[in-house]
């Protein structure tokens, strides 16, 4: 299940990446209107990997663009160009083959009302969250919202067969439903896609992991937008549009004042302890050995090996929970954070991330005390981003 996050990013992603997709393309001869249809797959993929629950993808996501799109073009990779993190080549969407019984219940889905196929695409295929689900369409009442999912399930599985498909027709078509909204959700994504304007301008570089990580954490760069802006209006959403959800998910993921874009804004992974001092003891260089997948971004990679050693190094819950951040589990971070001692020589840094995990859930009140209390610390090495983030809040 999702909070509508994924959602808005692939959109973003889309119009991000576009440019540097483009120029990819171009080096490789590649016909545009080819590469741009390869490019909607690829993220499509991307965004189906990303919210794997058992193995997301966490690695970047232009290589993943770039590697998925030449496997639709035949293109075979090199052997060294083989990533470090995750592979996209793992991580590709699997191929879906409807026997006759799932081609009919296609047939039927595709001939509810748009406002059903809507609704059970977002619930189903998104896995979008009742909470967020009912944002964005609106819906204040989840009892309502259940009622109406539910009605259009039974639309859908409960109708009586026509005398074409009697024969073959099933009731029990649990086996087949993720099969079925899967490419329905693929049709429809790209379609939306495909729909969806190109960048004005071109965006600027998008930045890669760097091969030293900052000494610190930067203070957010971008300053404050207190212009008015108009809130896109899910009233649009139960006729259908899909592209409305984007807008809407957007805007209250990352755009005014919402939470979740000021996390975006001020969350900087924690710097690698032995960026500037090389590790004197076996355990320390066994630590920087596993902050090397840290510093890749591979945070899947660097949590797993992270969490043995959570009681052998001081600094381990924190990483821990910044990694927890980046997999997108801030509640997990904040139960890592809490086990850093307060004589500890991270717990600064434990409370800023704490401060931002709070911000990451949602939680615009409890973090404001947080922030507070740090932005009022004369001396806290994270007083000036507090006092920052403080303002904008």
């Amino acid at each position: 299940m999702q909070d509508g996050r994924h959602l808005a990013e692939l959109l973003a992603h889309y119009r991000s990446y576009r440019t540097a997709y483009l120029d990819w393309a171009a080096e490789h001869d590649y016909p545009e209107a080819t590469a741009l249809h390869n490019y909607r797959r690829a993220l499509v993929g991307w965004y189906e990997t990303s919210m794997d629950p058992e193995r997301p993808y966490r690695g970047d996501v232009l290589d993943y663009l770039t590697t998925v799109a030449g496997v639709y073009f035949g293109q075979s990779r090199p052997a060294e160009e083989v990533p470090l993190g995750d592979d996209p080549l793992q991580h590709l969407p699997r191929t879906i083959t409807l026997d006759a019984t799932g081609q009919q219940l296609l047939a039927r889905f595709e001939a509810l009302p748009e406002d059903c196929r809507q609704l059970l695409l977002l619930a189903d295929y998104h896995q979008l969250t009742p909470t967020a689900l009912a944002r964005a369409l609106d819906t204040p009442n989840l009892a309502t919202l259940h009622d109406q999912l539910e009605a259009c399930r039974t639309r859908l599985t409960s109708r009586a067969p026509t005398p074409d498909d009697a024969a073959s027709y099933q009731p029990d078509h649990a086996l087949h439903w993720p099969a079925i909204i899967t490419l329905a959700g693929r049709k429809d994504l790209l379609s939306t896609l495909a729909k969806s304007p190109a960048p004005a301008a071109p965006p600027p570089e998008m930045p890669t992991t760097p091969t030293t990580p900052p000494t610190s954490i930067p203070p957010a760069t971008q300053q404050s937008n207190n212009a008015p802006r108009q809130k896109p209006s899910p009233a649009i959403l139960l006729a259908g549009l899909l592209f409305g959800v984007f807008l809407y998910l957007a805007y209250t993921t990352f755009g005014g004042s919402s939470t979740g874009s000021l996390y975006d804004r001020y969350f900087a992974p924690y710097p690698n302890i032995f960026a500037d001092q090389p590790p004197q003891t076996d355990d320390e260089r066994d630590l920087q050995r596993i902050l090397y997948h840290y510093d890749r971004g591979d945070y899947r990679t660097a949590y797993d090996e992270l969490l043995p050693t959570a009681d052998a190094y001081p600094a381990a819950p924190l990483y821990l929970g910044v990694t927890a951040l980046e997999l997108d589990n801030p509640e997990r971070a904040r139960e890592w954070f809490r086990q850093i001692a307060a004589d500890s020589p991270y717990r600064d840094a434990a409370e800023w991330y704490s401060a931002l995990a709070q911000l990451a859930q949602g939680g615009a009140a409890g973090a404001r005390t947080m922030v507070q209390r740090l932005a009022n610390s004369p001396g806290h090495p994270y007083q000036a981003e507090a006092q920052q983030l403080l303002s904008d809040l």
